[in-house]
């Protein structure tokens, strides 16, 4: 899996800060090379330009540079057969990766073969500069100091660091950005041109290609912020973490620890308003007094003093829980309350609690759902809870070879609900079969389910939908099994077909250029699983495992729509491909860019530092789009005519907001809200309301 993005930003500054003493390795005969030419975004060549080679896999590991010629070619050989990273930068040119590409995280991968050259001709995107002159808070120069530039998710595209004279020029690409820096040496503070702490009310810089936009700014003054953090009955608290975060506003933070007196101080602070959070073992809140953040009072840093906070502890209490069968009624004796476990003494008793009304996450060992629980702590009292934990229904079944009979070990089978389908991180040893073929599936909710098979690193045997006597690659024909609670239920015997392949190439529908693609066989939420493969630098990709049935594949590239085999906007809308056993299929697919859904996260909980919108097809549950953003307006590209549903997850002021049940603007003024809209042939401008 690939590193985060702070390794590779710091990859590319150490590559050019240590160009003078780098060596290009030697040629040799078991090795590969990178070579083409490099031209500017209007086609000339582009000489001088700092061309590194990364490993694909881990970006803080460089394994080549060159510079580009008068002519724009370069080459960098030494190259062991693998995935790389072709990343350009210097002079008047931004950092940027192959093809087209000014985030690491979408650049391309380019596969190298010992023996033989891979080209790789990159056109640098359009560029332009952000020029100025950045002072002391005395008016003097603020020199030797790095200017960051952001675009409007927080991604960095660069920058440049301020000369004698206090001035920098730092080339992007054409775009609007937010540039910062850090004014107090050593200090964890960036301030945002002009003189703000954070990006919401700073300028953003509209830069275009070839021309200087002028971003000036002067250090804000600096006061000392401190305090002192009591219990309710006045004695100290210590080693207690102090977080001061502008107020209800994206920032840096900063943070103290509490001395043995509950004392804290954090000097050099940049002068603004802020909001100061306390954390206490369990205990949690904001100055002064405050559960929740936006019921914070401000705390203001003024320029040579000291500004003092005293916060005593909101007083606590205790939550005795008790965890029983709900059929039976029968205590469970192992369960845990949060982080709060029983040991087998049949309870849990958490202390120190802060007062308020909150649900507390209850889960049992052995074949119970968990559940939460909702608590009123009162201060100074035990409150008692009894959670009721419904046993869970399972599922029996036995994997075998469809031709022989023979049971089969190892194979994995995962029990979805109808249109519920994810891909899983992993394998867990109680979902797959053992020696004899078995398997069971516990702690499943009661209702209808459908079973998908997949065999444990083994592709001589076929992934399958579980159907009535034997597979299927459409979730739609595979047998539905219905539980009950507490109860087991025996589905249909696994019958497996041995394997066959699918091939293909992903392009660009408009220019025919192969893209960076993701194949998979069904979706989930961003981070809970993953594709089934990666196109390589030509496009081309190869699925192996599957089993001899027709199956719809799904193809993802960013910036393009979700697109499912044949151009349809579904899973099952695709007309799928047929797989046989032993050989391998070909289902190429050209992507386009779809249309826009955009709009704006209406929230009642202040600005967003981060959010992401999860759009999915309300027939199948797929994902058909995804957007990462700061701030509160959203936009993602998807196929038409699809009806979509919609879910969010916010950071506001350091606290998570979520729902997978986004409410929409009306379609209509004053009409009814709504949870589900059909994407029309022009694109759609819809709002979530997140409360």
């Amino acid at each position: 899996m690939r590193r985060v993005r702070a390794t590779a930003a710091l990859a590319a500054v150490a590559l050019a800060g240590t160009l003078a003493v780098w060596a290009t390795p030697a040629q040799a005969a078991d090795t590969g090379v990178i070579s083409g030419r490099v031209t500017t975004s209007d086609g000339a060549p582009a000489a001088d330009v700092f061309v590194a080679v990364l490993d694909f896999e881990n970006w803080g590991d460089p394994v080549g540079y060159t510079t580009t010629a008068a002519d724009g070619t370069y080459s960098v050989g030494g190259l062991a057969t693998d995935g790389y990273i072709v990343s350009m930068s210097g002079g008047d040119n931004p950092t940027q990766y192959f093809d087209g590409k000014t985030d690491i995280f979408d650049a391309n991968e380019v596969r190298v073969t010992t023996g033989q050259t891979t080209t790789v001709n990159p056109r640098l995107v359009p560029a332009g500069f952000i020029v100025g002159r950045v002072l002391q808070a005395d008016g003097e120069p603020l020199t030797s100091t790095w200017i960051s530039i952001t675009n409007e998710n927080g991604v960095s595209v660069g920058g440049a660091g301020t000369d004698d004279n206090g001035d920098y020029r730092a080339a992007v690409p054409a775009g609007t950005y937010f540039a910062s820096f850090t004014p107090v040496a050593g200090g964890l503070q960036d301030q945002f041109i002009p003189g703000k702490l954070g990006p919401d009310d700073a300028t953003r810089i509209t830069v275009t290609a070839g021309q200087e936009t002028r971003a000036d700014d002067t250090a804000l003054r600096v006061g000392n912020l401190s305090g002192r953090l009591t219990n309710d009955d006045g004695t100290p608290v210590r080693e207690a973490y102090v977080y001061v975060s502008p107020f209800q506003a994206n920032g840096n933070g900063v943070n103290a620890d509490t001395d043995a007196n509950g004392e804290f101080s954090l000097p050099m602070m940049l002068v603004g308003t802020y909001m100061v959070e306390f954390n206490a073992g369990d205990r949690h809140q904001f100055f002064d007094g405050a559960l929740e953040p936006n019921d914070a009072d401000p705390v203001t840093v003024t320029a040579g003093q000291d500004t003092r906070v005293v916060e005593s502890m909101l007083p606590t209490g205790t939550v005795r829980v008790r965890a029983v069968d709900a059929i039976s009624g029968i205590a469970i004796r192992d369960f845990c309350a949060e982080s709060f476990c029983s040991n087998g003494t049949g309870q849990v008793l958490m202390t120190d609690q802060a007062i308020g009304t909150r649900a507390i996450g209850v889960y049992a060992q052995g074949n119970y759902l968990s559940r939460d629980s909702n608590v009123t702590v009162r201060a100074n009292q035990t409150t008692d809870v009894v959670a009721r934990l419904l046993p869970g229904a399972k599922i029996t079944t036995t994997v075998v070879d469809k031709a022989t009979g023979q049971p089969l070990p190892n194979v994995c089978v995962f029990a979805y609900k109808p249109a519920q389908v994810y891909t899983p991180d992993n394998y867990g040893g109680d979902q797959c079969s053992d020696t004899a073929g078995k398997v069971t599936l516990d702690k499943l909710a009661a209702g209808p389910y459908r079973l998908f098979a997949q065999p444990r690193n083994n592709n001589t045997y076929g992934k399958q939908w579980v159907a009535a006597n034997g597979g299927t690659g459409d979730e739609r024909l595979a047998a539905t099994i219905t539980t009950t609670t507490g109860k087991t239920t025996a589905a249909p015997q696994v019958k497996l077909d041995r394997a066959g392949s699918i091939r293909g190439r992903v392009t660009d529908a408009a220019t025919g250029a192969p893209l960076a693609a993701q194949i998979a066989l069904f979706t989930s939420s961003p981070g809970a699983g993953g594709p089934e493969t990666y196109t390589d630098a030509d496009g081309r990709f190869q699925i192996d495992g599957l089993g001899p049935y027709a199956w719809p594949l799904r193809y993802s590239s960013d910036g393009y729509a979700t697109t499912w085999t044949g151009g349809a906007a579904s899973r099952f809308a695709a007309t799928g491909t047929q797989v046989t056993t032993g050989t391998v299929a070909t289902a190429d697919l050209a992507l386009t860019r779809g249309v826009a859904v955009r709009g704006t996260v209406v929230t009642s909980h202040g600005t967003p530092r981060w959010g992401r919108v999860n759009a999915y097809n309300a027939e199948t549950g797929d994902l058909a789009g995804t957007v990462d953003f700061a701030g509160t307006a959203f936009q993602l590209n998807v196929l038409s005519g699809q009806e979509l549903r919609f879910e969010y997850s916010l950071d506001i002021n350091g606290l998570s907001y979520r729902s997978d049940k986004a409410k929409l603007s009306p379609a209509t003024p004053g009409g009814p809200p709504r949870y589900t809209v059909v994407v029309p042939a022009g694109g759609l401008t819809v709002d979530i309301l997140a409360g």
